[in-house]
């Protein structure tokens, strides 16, 4: 689930959240956002969600996937749900599996983020 929280400035706060039953022991967002970084965004576990809020540009679009436990990808398909009568200011795409592998692996092939290894099934 994504809520968008209303604008503050020249920002948009997003909050990303996936449901806490979710077997891993650490999740990463990972998108556009931050150069498809498999590092730079861990979630939080709390009792009921995986959760962390960025602070994004409105009027944009960010593709974004998440990664269970550095091997493991998942999509989130809910579209963006915006705050108490707020629209949504920024388009969050989740992509398919394949398309946030091939993403992180371009990044990795442009001298993108140093980063872990990630490890594909």
């Amino acid at each position: 689930m994504i809520i968008q929280l209303p604008i503050v400035g020249e920002t948009v706060a997003v909050l990303f959240r996936l449901p806490a039953s979710i077997w891993a022991d650490r999740v990463h967002l990972v998108g556009d956002f931050n150069n498809w970084s498999t590092i730079a965004t861990p979630m939080r576990r709390g009792e009921q969600y995986w959760e962390v809020t960025l602070t994004l540009t409105p009027a944009r679009t960010y593709a974004y996937a998440y990664l269970l436990d550095g091997i493991d990808w998942c999509s989130d398909l809910n579209r963006a749900q915006p705050g108490a009568g707020v629209e949504p200011a920024t388009v969050l795409l989740p992509v398919p599996v394949a398309h946030a592998r091939h993403r992180v692996a371009a990044m990795r092939a442009v001298g993108g983020p140093a980063e872990q290894t990630v490890r594909w099934p």
